[in-house]
């Protein structure tokens, strides 16, 4: 099949966030055999480098730089109509041009869409033949926010999470189907009627590379214990959550643990972060190329998380290391995890200092949750089955009949 993907983000390298979930899903496809043209943005100008990568991968790769101050500005904009702001922080002119040259110069079987975001930008005429990847549903996000920000942004944020919700709705009713990633993520949108929910909605959650993340032969250092977590340092929940370990619980285990060690890692740490570093054992690395090892030196991984959506690569990618997690409930709230068998669940500072000490200091009990924690990422969380069902289901869509130059009028009118 000859395939349009529209990216909001270069999808690769795989090394953080959405971009593992699409690098994977654009690979699937082409091995699969397909012909994928795609089209994504760059906001980091260092992803324009990534094209010759993605260029012996797919048929054809456009990308469009995606300047933050100008993106910001036109999401602004947005305040003066019903639109989204996240639409207008995405919106561009020459994306369009290069979509609308796609279609016409190519006759695509079917669509795959990246993000609520770029869902603005699927062609018309192909809306019966596009599905949409909307991962999360990126509203309740932004409700979050809401609940946590000073009086004028919590406004700000509220008028997004309402209009980006709309939005939402209109894509599962008017492209053939759209994926989530967990049923919570997906009892969000309780809106829709059954018929709608059945037909149009799908539930495929996140995988791990189980080759890439591999246990690691050497004990971790139970003498000077390191606590870790990983993520990127400028992504405000990430933030948030290292602030949070750091100042009200990392102190706690100090106590009681005087040689522990607390690493931040992961890349554009923002300033409030590297003033962490100032807490007597803590240590922010900023960007590393590889996370592996950092993994391996752990004697347990935190994910610190009290703002959190569908499914974190973070604690997949612990435990396919074989590490024993503690987590937040909201970091884990997409996974089919059991407290105290697969990993270990804190909501409050106490508990979770309380649980890092047990794990440092009983060995059979970190060993029993490194081996299940390994496990249950094997049996749920294996990219390959996942990445099949949604290839299958892209194959269904493109596989409909359809008559060309008849456009399906329920499609989202660009903007």
């Amino acid at each position: 099949m000859k395939l349009l993907y529209l990216a909001h983000r270069v999808p690769y390298p795989p090394n953080k966030g959405d971009k593992i979930r699409s690098f994977h899903e654009l690979q699937a496809l082409v091995e699969r055999g397909h012909e994928v043209h795609l089209l994504a943005f760059a906001d980091d100008l260092n992803d324009l480098n990534y094209q010759v990568d993605l260029a012996r991968m797919c048929a054809s790769v456009e990308i469009v730089p995606l300047r933050r101050v100008w993106a910001g500005a036109r999401a602004l904009a947005n305040l003066i109509n019903t639109r989204p702001l996240s639409l207008g922080y995405f919106a561009s002119r020459k994306m369009r041009r290069l979509v609308e040259r796609a279609a016409s110069n190519n006759d695509f079987d079917a669509v795959f869409v990246y993000s609520s975001t770029m869902a603005q930008y699927a062609p018309s005429q192909l809306a019966s033949r596009t599905v949409v990847d909307m991962v999360d549903v990126d509203s309740e996000k932004w409700r979050d926010y809401a609940g946590r920000a000073n009086p004028l942004l919590s406004r700000l944020y509220s008028l997004e999470w309402k209009r980006l919700r709309g939005y939402e709705y209109e894509i599962v009713t008017r492209f053939a189907n759209t994926v989530v990633t967990t049923r919570r993520e997906a009892a969000l949108l309780d809106r829709l009627d059954e018929f709608t929910r059945r037909a149009r909605l799908r539930m495929i959650t996140n995988g791990v590379d189980l080759d890439y993340f591999q246990p690691s032969t050497q004990p971790p250092d139970t003498i000077s214990p390191r606590l870790v977590f990983i993520g990127a340092m400028d992504y405000f929940a990430n933030v948030e959550g290292a602030r949070y370990f750091a100042e009200e619980v990392f102190p706690l285990i100090r106590s009681r643990e005087s040689r522990a060690k607390f690493s931040i890692v992961g890349a554009n740490p923002a300033a409030e972060v590297k003033k962490l570093a100032r807490h007597p054992g803590v240590t922010v690395t900023g960007f590393v190329p590889d996370v592996r090892p950092y993994l391996r030196k752990a004697t347990v991984c935190i994910v610190p998380l009290r703002i959190a959506r569908g499914v974190q690569n973070k604690v997949l990618e612990a435990m396919a290391a074989g590490k024993a997690v503690i987590a937040s409930p909201e970091a884990v709230a997409g996974l089919r995890v059991v407290d105290g068998e697969h990993l270990m669940i804190a909501n409050t500072a106490e508990r979770f200092a309380g649980a890092a000490l047990e794990v440092m200091r009983d060995e059979s009990l970190r060993e029993s949750l490194e081996m299940r924690a390994r496990r249950f990422v094997e049996a749920e969380h294996d990219w390959k089955p996942l990445l099949q069902k949604l290839v299958e289901l892209i194959e269904t869509v493109g596989a409909r009949e359809h008559k060309p130059g008849r456009p399906d009028t329920r499609a989202i009118a660009n903007n």
